[in-house]
């Protein structure tokens, strides 16, 4: 990079100072331009505000008329299972035919091994 001593940078900022008030407007230009453009916009009712109007008095129409259509509807009773007898939509997905081959064999062996319940049950009667 090269260095830029200070009278040089002074000089070349204050060119340009001179440029942009050239070409730039005077501010009273600008103002007058702005008020004279505010009062022929507020002159007469502009269609933004009948616009507006209009979809507040729609909107309130609408509102009005659900009111309305809620009130003359009946609640309906609908059964509602117990939830006693919910039963989860995957459960028949955890009973596999093949959970018994799967199974891992026990670790100690018993006595009653292969014997069902109701072996068990006669024998005690």
């Amino acid at each position: 990079m090269s260095e830029i001593k200070d009278d040089d940078l002074r000089g070349r900022f204050s060119t340009l100072r001179q440029q942009d008030q050239r070409h730039e407007p005077q501010f009273r230009e600008v103002l007058n331009r702005a008020e004279l453009r505010g009062e022929k916009a507020g002159s007469a009712p502009t269609w933004r505000w009948i616009a507006v109007a209009a979809s507040i008095v729609i909107a309130a129409g609408v509102v009005i008329t659900k009111a309305r259509d809620r009130d003359d509807e009946r609640p309906v009773a609908i059964g509602v299972p117990a939830i006693t007898s919910w039963q989860s939509p995957t459960a028949g997905l955890l009973q596999t035919p093949s959970r018994a081959l799967l199974a891992p064999p026990p670790l100690l062996s018993s006595v009653f091994d292969g014997v069902t319940q109701t072996a068990l049950q006669s024998t005690a009667d």
